[in-house]
């Protein structure tokens, strides 16, 4: 077996610089070989996934979603793919907690010696791919909107804050979405997507049924005709995710929703496309080590 280790070097406070050696003393005493590559700019693990993705049998990432994401759109250009696995060092890890990856490192690394991937599905918008959720309208710009110098001084809490914020704004705006046949036409302040109960560090354990591995994706659209529409938010959010009456569900393989031009979307907590987009479902296209208890819940 051969590993190519991918990082982000600002992930989680600059904090996982230091346990490199470590690492290659784990992977030296099983004999296996294993090549490291540690992140320059914006963009080049993408280009680093798709270049070399014959290369090697496993991508190990180490890194927060964006990281994550941003490898998994490089293995996707590739017809080759090696097998995914996630070293959850980020502010964000939505993706590694979805996996039941230990956020401990070591444990996380000997879960990944003890057990075989699996095949997960990976969603796309346009012509980008993600992994687990989509999203515009209020709080969906928070992700990429806190600096990088409050999220090493608060952590976690930059977006908190940054939430905070953004819930007292304005945001009404049409949709006219189309899934698999089906047609809804109404005024929003937030459109949610998910193939799993998770986002934002939040489990939303009753937002969605679907599979990790069932080729379906969810889309929740949270309504802006009554009243006190962002407490009604907030208690969807509190009660887990549950479905208010004003607001619309969607479950399907394909979506495509119209709406204004200067409407910013949100793929896995970046920045993604602005204005009309399409989003469908590809089945089974990833390889990925997930936890034992989350392949039996997930997939």
């Amino acid at each position: 077996m051969k590993y190519l280790l991918m990082y982000n070097p600002v992930s989680g406070r600059s904090k996982f610089k230091k346990k490199i050696k470590q690492i290659k003393r784990f992977f030296d005493k099983r004999n296996l070989e294993i090549d490291i590559y540690e992140s320059k700019k914006a963009g080049d693990l993408e280009l680093k996934a798709q270049h070399h993705a014959k290369d090697y049998d496993v991508f190990l990432v180490a890194g927060g979603d964006g990281t994550i994401s941003e490898v998994v759109n490089g293995m996707m250009k590739s017809e080759i793919r090696p097998s995914l696995a996630i070293l959850p060092c980020g502010t964000a890890n939505d993706i590694a907690a979805i996996l039941g990856v230990p956020r401990w490192l070591w444990l996380a690394l000997r879960m990944y010696m003890k057990h075989e991937p699996v095949l997960m599905d990976i969603n796309q918008m346009n012509d980008r791919y993600f992994v687990y959720t989509a999203a515009s309208g209020v709080l969906s710009r928070i992700s990429y909107d806190v600096s990088r110098r409050k999220i090493k001084k608060y952590g976690y809490l930059a977006y908190v804050f940054e939430a905070m914020r953004d819930f007292v704004k304005e945001y009404n705006y049409p949709c006219h979405i189309e899934c698999d046949g089906k047609v809804l036409e109404t005024d929003c302040m937030m459109i949610l997507g998910l193939s799993s109960n998770r986002v934002g560090g939040m489990r939303l354990i009753n937002f969605s049924k679907s599979k990790l591995n069932d080729g379906l994706f969810e889309i929740r659209v949270f309504t802006s005709r009554r009243r006190f529409r962002r407490f009604r938010l907030a208690s969807s959010f509190i009660r887990g995710g549950k479905k208010l009456r004003e607001d619309f569900h969607l479950v399907g393989k394909h979506f495509k929703i119209e709406t204004d031009d200067n409407i910013l979307w949100n793929a896995d907590g970046e920045a993604a496309e602005k204005g009309n987009i399409e989003i469908r479902t590809i089945e089974k296209a990833l390889s990925v080590y997930v936890s034992p208890r989350r392949k039996r819940k997930q997939f």
